[in-house]
């Protein structure tokens, strides 16, 4: 020690220098090797061909209105959907508004979008450095996993999505936060978590719920209770303004809880009503937990912290899922159910995934008898492609066999020292899902553009450009309710619309909106009370009570609700003035 401080101060101050470019070079996974770098790129390139992206897609028929509304506040008048929107708890789309002022929003959106998934990508690879020790073929495992777009189990939740949207964008942070709570940085896990969660605070709820049930079970972070009770006081002021919103939305309660339940169970069965799910998603979730529980059984010697926080984990992952049974089915709370318990389950996906493949990884790197190589990296391999949905194509199998039953590529692929050679493969694996993919959505489109970036019908575009150009804000459109893609004619047109179908889902964060949603479609002869609450049959009717309309039930609709304009296919007969039409649609003049 005495030699050390004996050296010259040039030296002495260029350590901490170093130290300090190693760790942010560490953080960022430029120290794996230029190799490992350009696999993680291409990787990332494939994802894109895995999902491809989509604009005016799912939940961004919620969200792009909102950003319009926030820039215009005087869009969408007699909208009461619109009406909703400024209660919607998430800051993410108070941000993009306002860079919005700037950038058009589609370029931005799709941007953010390759964004999202770079982050992603990125942040599952630094969380199984974190877990594995640094095992190379860990991290290029986790980063593949996360580039096939990993599916949820269970509640149809939210990892990895070919379109931007805020539960998308805070995965990475939490899997950020996972990393720190895991290395026991509060100030870091703090700083992640409350971005996360301001993004979306359901989801940050429930790492909230991982990260209390840890610290309360395992000693090591509740010797230091103080540093994480400062780190929790940062997180509150953090969030602060989220926790506002979604008090104020848990605040707002419907005026029939009976009126609500049956809404929820015509429109959200898949998210709230475990009882209406596949078998085979519960049995993929028992798989998970098998193969968790017994990789880290086998290995608890070695992994003895993982060991602990996996069980924990997947304790409170068992517990989301009761509560989602107990809120469904005993309690029949709509309190309890607007927070989505099953999808309570993603985050521990996240972790699980990596967990499990990580094993595979690190017992293949130490396995030295050629057999144990070949099962590790058979383990290795499907513990990846597990989390794709579908499971593995065709392809894939037969490239597998391929490399099994060649002695040549075999000895190859899995001989000591051939870490590279298998991270290769995945990559192979991970090209091969996104050429079968790509092709199934080239075959459905008959256009590379489309089936690399998906759009709204152009008929359905041209007529809310005219829509948008030729009428003023006031007016409002009757459009196609059960016809999903006409949800987005709203978001695109910048115009009020009647009601949809997905405008149910505004009850979840105004659930007083179910009176006006419900009565709406009792307009259209869709009584909620009086049909069995079966999601299909209920949409399946509504689209066609729609179908059924005449002039003159136009009319009694109008005399009840301010409507402007009718939109049908161009083959159905009418008296009404036609304002505008194109090959596929009519709009139909109601003044």
């Amino acid at each position: 020690m005495e030699k050390i401080k004996l050296k010259k101060s040039k030296n002495k101050e260029s350590k901490p220098r170093l130290r300090v470019k190693l760790n942010v070079s560490k953080f960022l996974l430029l120290d794996l090797g230029e190799s490992y770098f350009i696999y993680g790129f291409i990787l990332f390139i494939l994802s894109f061909v895995v999902s491809g992206y989509r604009i005016y897609e799912k939940n961004q028929d919620i969200q792009i209105p909102l950003v319009h509304l926030l820039n215009n506040p005087s869009l969408y008048p007699n909208d009461p959907f619109a009406a909703t929107l400024l209660h919607y708890p998430s800051l993410l789309w108070q941000g993009v508004a306002i860079v919005a002022r700037v950038i058009p929003l589609e370029p931005l959106l799709f941007s953010l979008f390759l964004l999202e998934r770079l982050l992603v990508i990125y942040t599952a690879g630094n969380l199984a450095r974190t877990l594995a020790g640094n095992s190379k073929l860990a991290i290029m495992g986790a980063i593949a996993i996360f580039s096939l777009a990993i599916s949820p189990l269970l509640g149809a939740g939210t990892i990895v999505e070919n379109y931007f949207e805020q539960t998308g964008f805070a995965i990475p942070f939490f899997l950020l936060a996972i990393a720190s709570f895991y290395k026991s940085r509060p100030i870091n896990c703090a700083i992640w978590t409350a971005i996360g969660f301001n993004f979306n605070s359901m989801y940050g709820t429930y790492a909230l719920t991982y990260f209390t049930a840890v610290f309360l079970l395992d000693s090591t972070y509740r010797n230091v209770w103080k540093k994480w009770l400062v780190a929790f006081g940062l997180f509150l002021v953090l969030v602060s303004p989220t926790i506002f919103l979604t008090i104020s939305a848990f605040g707002r309660n419907a005026p029939d809880n009976h009126l609500w339940l049956l809404a929820s169970q015509v429109r959200f069965s898949y998210h709230l009503y475990p009882l209406t799910w596949k078998w085979y998603e519960f049995a993929k979730f028992v798989v998970v937990i098998i193969a968790l529980g017994t990789l880290l059984y086998q290995n608890r010697q070695k992994m003895e912290k993982l060991f602990k926080h996996g069980a924990i984990w997947t304790g409170v992952s068992l517990l989301w899922l009761l509560y989602a049974f107990l809120a469904a089915y005993v309690f029949k709370s709509p309190s309890m159910l607007v927070m989505h318990p099953a999808r309570g389950t993603d985050l521990w996906c996240c972790f699980a995934a990596i967990v499990v493949m990580s094993i595979c990884a690190i017992n293949f790197e130490a396995s030295t008898g050629r057999q144990r190589r070949i099962i590790w990296a058979i383990a290795f391999i499907c513990s990846i492609l597990f989390w794709h949905s579908p499971l593995a194509p065709y392809p894939i199998i037969v490239v597998s066999l391929i490399v099994l039953i060649s002695r040549p590529l075999r000895s190859y692929i899995l001989s000591k020292n051939s870490i590279s050679r298998l991270t290769l493969l995945i990559t192979v694996c991970v090209f091969l899902v996104g050429i079968v993919n790509f092709y199934t959505r080239l075959t459905a489109t008959k256009s590379v553009t489309a089936a690399l970036f998906h759009r709204p019908p152009a008929a359905i575009e041209e007529i809310a450009r005219w829509a948008n150009t030729n009428t003023s804000l006031d007016k409002v459109f009757l459009v196609p309710p059960a016809t999903l893609r006409w949800k987005y004619f709203r978001a695109l047109a910048k115009r009020p619309v009647f009601i949809t179908w997905k405008d149910a889902s505004a009850i979840l964060w105004e659930r007083s909106f179910v009176q006006d949603w419900a009565e709406r479609m009792q307009a259209f002869g869709l009584d909620i009370t009086q049909d069995k609450p079966n999601q299909k049959k209920v949409y399946n009717k509504l689209k066609s009570l729609y179908r059924q309309l005449g002039d003159e039930d136009i009319k009694r609709l109008k005399s009840r609700y301010k409507i402007d304009y009718w939109v049908v296919p161009i083959e159905q007969p009418s008296t009404l003035a036609i304002a505008f039409q194109n090959p596929s649609f009519k709009v139909l003049k109601l003044n």
